[in-house]
């Protein structure tokens, strides 16, 4: 009797804590590849969607799912501790990596598709809860605009948060919440 109270307790207090920590993690959304190269193919403007095979944007997507994991957002599990810190990168740095992963891999598209694919996938992105509001920040250098001035068109990846993410299938997902350090 005594080893089955002992045995719940244990069980109750590692429940417990895990349960705990789960609540104050972020909720984390999953990125599903073949539903999101659905998604963007069925949002494309008609003279892309022309051009590109499902195959092709899947491996648009697919290439900026590892841009995501190289830079530390982006887990192809669900139980991976991704990063907290703000990550800013360049508006076309992910454009520039998909298009160099795509000429290693062969596959010969065009340098303006891929950007207009990558910025179709935002809305994949806002759709599953993975790209958080528009954080405010100090001015930008290059601009001379702050990102608390810039309209809704103005908006880059690089002045959106995300939240946490990860891939039930076999791509990496968007990952990770950003916050100012």
């Amino acid at each position: 009797m005594l080893s089955a109270v002992g045995t719940f307790v244990i069980a109750a207090v590692a429940i417990g804590s895990v349960t705990g920590r789960l609540a104050r993690s972020p909720r984390r959304s999953v990125y599903d590849l073949e539903e999101a190269v659905e998604f963007v193919a069925e949002r494309l403007p008609p003279a892309v969607t022309a051009e590109l095979s499902f195959d092709e944007v899947r491996s648009i997507l697919g290439f900026h799912c590892d841009y995501l994991a190289d830079k530390g957002l982006a887990s192809s599990r669900t139980a991976d501790e991704i990063g907290t810190g703000l990550v800013v990168v360049s508006d076309d740095e992910p454009v520039g990596y998909v298009i160099g992963r795509l000429e290693e891999a062969g596959i010969d598209i065009a340098d303006d598709v891929v950007a207009t694919v990558l910025n179709v996938e935002n809305g994949y992105y806002e759709a599953i809860g993975a790209i958080g509001p528009q954080v405010i920040g100090p001015e930008d250098p290059e601009s001379g605009e702050s990102p608390s001035t810039m309209g809704p068109s103005d908006e880059s990846d690089s002045t959106r948060s995300t939240n946490n993410s990860s891939n039930e299938a076999d791509s990496d997902p968007v990952d990770g919440p950003a916050e100012e350090e």
